[in-house]
């Protein structure tokens, strides 16, 4: 059975986190959702990390906690946001950040081209654009073994919606609290 996970992570007011997971089969159904209580750090830790805090609150606190405690072993991770890939060198599981390219479809579905060391372009449909697919380095995410679970996914649901859904729970778990964007 194929199946992805979708990480999104808010910041919020301040230097307050929210960040949610969400695990889809592989018809986009969700099978798993879990998410962090607001994260607000400490005085001592705004004095320690200095410029360093936001990435580490969201990285090491937030987005490393949501992964390592989802039930969802193995599936690949689709982070929101670009600057999410170090998580790659922080947990056990593939990490990767996908978008739509504007270009004419590759010849054939599953076709993988080479763009740069951290990025490639993935024919995932027979009709749509190609899709950027950038990760942390090619040992954190081995395009070519995650091909199978990308092609099967794609087949029956936008690849990007679940990120939508994930930002939306997100947006109303926060109450009254504001996000930054």
């Amino acid at each position: 059975m194929a199946g992805l996970s979708y990480l999104d992570v808010l910041r919020l007011t301040g230097d307050v986190f929210l960040g949610g997971l969400l695990s889809v089969n592989e018809t986009g159904l969700p099978t798993e959702f879990i998410y962090s209580d607001p994260v607000r750090p400490s005085k001592l830790q705004i004095s320690l990390y200095g410029s360093t805090l936001g990435r580490y609150l969201m990285l090491d606190v937030v987005g490393k906690g949501l992964v390592d405690a989802s039930q969802s072993r193995g599936m690949p991770v689709i982070v929101a946001q670009g600057d999410m890939l170090p998580l790659a060198t922080r947990v056990k599981r593939p990490v990767c950040h996908l978008r739509q390219s504007s270009m004419r479809p590759l010849e054939q579905v599953g076709q993988i081209m080479e763009q740069t060391a951290d990025e490639v372009l993935v024919q995932l449909t027979d009709v749509s654009s190609p899709w950027h697919l950038r990760f942390f380095d090619r040992q954190s995410f081995p395009v070519e073994q995650h091909m199978p679970a990308l092609l099967e996914c794609a087949k029956r649901f936008d690849l990007l919606e679940p990120l939508t859904r994930v930002k939306r729970t997100l947006e109303n778990l926060k109450g009254g609290t504001e996000a930054v964007e």
